[in-house]
């Protein structure tokens, strides 16, 4: 009885655990290759300190977690100066760039003008002559393209001229130096009291009175000029105006603001700007050196063909082990199956719980962890028949051929582990999930199937101890036994 309860111990808990995991519809999170979703790779200069990356990488993940409608992001530092950003399930590529986040430095900046006219900058000098309908173009400042109107290069301390389509039609700024930048907000909010959206600011205490003397001198103006634009990537994303209400000799004070957006359908706005403000700009420039999109029907084949491959090579594996081994291979395979169950139910608990991806590399460390598992009960099972060769009783000869073949397997196991570690460690993206997949089936090889082994093969002696029911043994080889 007690070797029936240990024998039975692990496929229970395999059982049990698979059991849990359908009935709550618990599946393993799918990466971007399987279910499809948008690839960024980011670019900073070589000359990039790494600390100011890892720095970026951190408010890349806490922008999308904000922006929401990401599954299970995969961001990570490829390289010394690159950045692979995946977002799988996203397949709007303009909704993947903004959850990404923009890069550039989040500057607030006074409005010195601005042109509504479509096609004219303030920057340019038009022919005031009324016989030229055209206007052609007298004059453009330096550093004025002089096609678009718009500065080549950005520069926050000076005058810039930038545009906005933030109100679904350019509009060109003209701006003066920048009075906050990002690094002077502490928080961000979008609430939505008395029916219209409002972006809270907080800025931090030593910034409170830069913003409190900048509204005084805003609030003392008329037109454009009381506008505090918020300029991020050389793009004015929002230029809110200094209520008529606010003393000029006052200002806004408190360091707190409040911007107001509009009613109830500007909700993603109101909060795609919070995400902006609360978490500023990046501290180091990015160039998108390549955008990639996978369809959702691409990646669903690609999970379909990895499963058909791994179910495909789990067929040919059991065959060959019943057809050559015949009761043992028969263990075996129900040892892989209750093995195949416990793996599975422990990749979906562990996306469930830790948010682990599966991915397609994935998939290809759990087909080749068949292969290793295979290959402890092949030892196992070579040695058991050396051991009944040479005349040992059934029960013997399993108890040593276990405590041999166990160095063996270690050795084999352990070299899988280290390559693992050395993978997970030093690799990114999906080749991060073979490594995770390969070891994870590794470790539960060295334990599960020692355990299985030397309690099933010796219950099945103790039913039928004829050797030539386990192994195809000549006859020689059985006159011996």
């Amino acid at each position: 009885m007690k070797n029936l309860i240990k024998l039975m111990f692990l496929p229970i808990l395999s059982i049990a655990l698979f059991s849990y995991v359908y009935v709550n519809s618990i599946q393993p999170k799918l990466g971007l290759d399987l279910q499809g979703g948008i690839s960024v790779i980011l670019t900073a200069d070589e000359e990039t300190e790494p600390e100011l990356i890892e720095q970026a990488v951190e408010i890349m993940r806490t922008r999308i977690a904000a922006f929401g409608e990401v599954q299970e992001p995969e961001i990570s530092i490829s390289g010394e100066n690159s950045v692979l950003v995946q977002l799988p399930g996203l397949t709007d590529q303009e909704k993947a760039l903004e959850a990404v986040g923009t890069t550039g430095l989040l500057t607030f900046r006074p409005v010195i003008n601005s042109s509504l006219q479509l096609g004219y900058s303030p920057a340019l000098t038009y022919s005031e002559n009324p016989d030229d309908p055209d206007k052609p173009l007298v004059s453009a400042p330096s550093g004025v393209d002089e096609l678009t109107g718009l500065s080549i290069n950005d520069d926050p301390s000076t005058t810039s001229y930038l545009l906005s389509l933030s109100d679904g039609f350019p509009i060109i700024y003209e701006l003066g130096p920048a009075g906050l930048t990002g690094n002077d907000i502490d928080d961000a909010l979008a609430v939505f009291p008395n029916n219209e959206w409002i972006v809270q600011l907080n800025f931090k205490d030593e910034s409170a009175d830069k913003f409190t003397n900048l509204t005084k001198e805003l609030a003392s103006k008329t037109g454009d000029q009381r506008k505090l634009a918020i300029v991020l990537d050389e793009q004015v994303i929002s230029a809110p105006s200094i209520a008529f209400d606010v003393n000029p000799e006052i200002g806004i004070t408190g360091g707190t603001a409040s911007i107001t957006i509009g009613n109830s359908d500007q909700g993603e706005s109101a909060n795609n700007l919070a995400v902006i403000l609360r978490y500023g700009a990046l501290p180091v420039s990015f160039e998108r050196s390549s955008i990639q999109k996978v369809s959702a029907t691409l990646g669903e084949n690609t999970l379909n063909l990895g499963l058909q491959a791994g179910l495909i090579g789990l067929i040919i594996v059991s065959i060959f082990l019943f057809f050559y081994y015949r009761l043992s291979g028969l263990i075996a395979i129900l040892g892989l199956a209750s093995f195949g169950a416990l793996f599975y139910s422990v990749i979906a608990l562990l996306g469930e719980w830790q948010g682990y991806t599966l991915t397609l590399a994935g998939i290809a460390g759990v087909i080749v962890s068949i292969g290793l598992t295979a290959d402890s009960y092949i030892v196992i099972f070579e040695k058991l028949k050396d051991e009944l060769k040479i005349g040992r009783s059934f029960s013997f000869a399993t108890e040593k051929a276990v405590k041999d073949a166990w160095n063996t397997i270690l050795v084999a196991d352990f070299v899988s582990i280290i390559a693992s570690v050395i993978l997970y460690l030093l690799a990114v993206g999906p080749i991060r999930g073979f490594a995770l997949t390969l070891g994870l089936a590794t470790v539960f090889d060295l334990f599960y199937t020692r355990i299985f082994i030397s309690t099933a093969v010796p219950f099945a002696g103790r039913i039928n101890d004829n050797p030539r029911f386990y192994f195809p043994l000549t006859r020689k080889d059985i006159e011996s036994v």
